[in-house]
């Protein structure tokens, strides 16, 4: 009993967080978010600010809004990646802003690799802009998160031989992502039994929701696997296994959850967004639960 009295009452742990410059990483990371928006409006073929307010613009608004938290879990790994940040304060900052810099050039890359390949029969700014369907910017807001985890692994696991090498790792690991990202979206598409491409362009808020979670679950199961082995081999095997499992959760989420239903109808002829949302906690939570049982 007196061992747990005094590891409640330890004031060290207290101290400790009032003296050290954890508090600065934290401004640091802060500047950078703050600096990530106008970079993305710099890139946008429209004003991102009167999108955001004068319009109010929701496809605009979720799309931006995965964007940010994107930018937050890249500079999360940025953060964590050094084991021993403290004890050079200023090469720790100039690490995270030039890997959050690297980085932030691979998320706005993403953006164009989903235009071209995953909502390619379509003008994705026709649909944020003239029609601004939130389908659009779900799918928008999955690739962001789910291409951040992958790039915050990459940046966590390198494997050394110096910032060329590591620039590589993070590169090559970055690709395989999109792929798998691609490969999704053609899969999808075949398991979900509707034309998803069609569905979103229809201002189906419910198609886009749930292509746009999946997505970001295949980024999040990506991710876990690049922080636990550095293989490619190990990495094309997990790639297809772990879609195969949330497919098949999509199966039993019809079956179990929704006995007397089944999501193709629930999207398609109502365009109903709540059940989307449902499939997309499901596959997201599902992704979490496989990723921690290979840890």
């Amino acid at each position: 009993m007196n061992e747990h009295l005094e590891v409640w009452f330890d004031t060290y742990p207290a101290l400790e967080m009032v003296t050290n410059p954890s508090i600065l990483y934290f401004a640091v990371a802060l500047l950078l978010v703050l600096l990530a928006k106008p970079i993305k409006g710099l890139t946008t073929r429209y004003n991102l600010n009167d999108e955001l307010t004068k319009n109010d613009n929701k496809a605009v608004a979720l799309a931006t809004a995965g964007f940010i938290l994107g930018v937050l879990t890249i500079i999360r790994g940025a953060m964590i990646s050094d084991g021993e940040q403290h004890e050079n304060l200023f090469h720790s900052f100039i690490d995270i802003a030039v890997w959050t810099g690297i980085s932030l050039v691979l998320l706005l890359a993403s953006a164009w690799i989903n235009r071209k390949f995953l909502l390619n029969r379509f003008d994705l700014h026709k649909e944020l802009i003239t029609d601004r369907n939130i389908g659009s910017g779900a799918v928008l807001a999955g690739t962001y998160i789910g291409t951040a985890s992958v790039i915050s692994a990459s940046i966590s696991g390198t494997t050394g031989g110096g910032i060329g090498m590591e620039i590589l790792d993070t590169l090559v690991y970055f690709i395989i992502g999109q792929l798998g990202f691609i490969l999704v979206g053609k899969i999808y598409q075949s398991a979900c039994g509707y034309d998803v491409h069609e569905e979103i362009e229809k201002d189906n808020a419910g198609a886009g929701i749930a292509l746009g979670s999946t997505l970001l679950a295949m980024g999040l199961l990506i991710g876990g696997q690049i922080r636990r082995c550095d293989s490619l081999v190990a990495l094309a095997v997990w790639i297809p296994l772990s879609l195969a499992i949330l497919m098949a959760s999509r199966w039993l989420l019809d079956c179990i959850v929704l006995p007397n239903a089944t999501l193709k109808e629930e999207i398609t002829k109502d365009s109903n967004w709540g059940v989307a949302l449902l499939e997309g906690a499901a596959v997201i939570g599902i992704a979490l639960l496989l990723d921690a049982s290979f840890q």
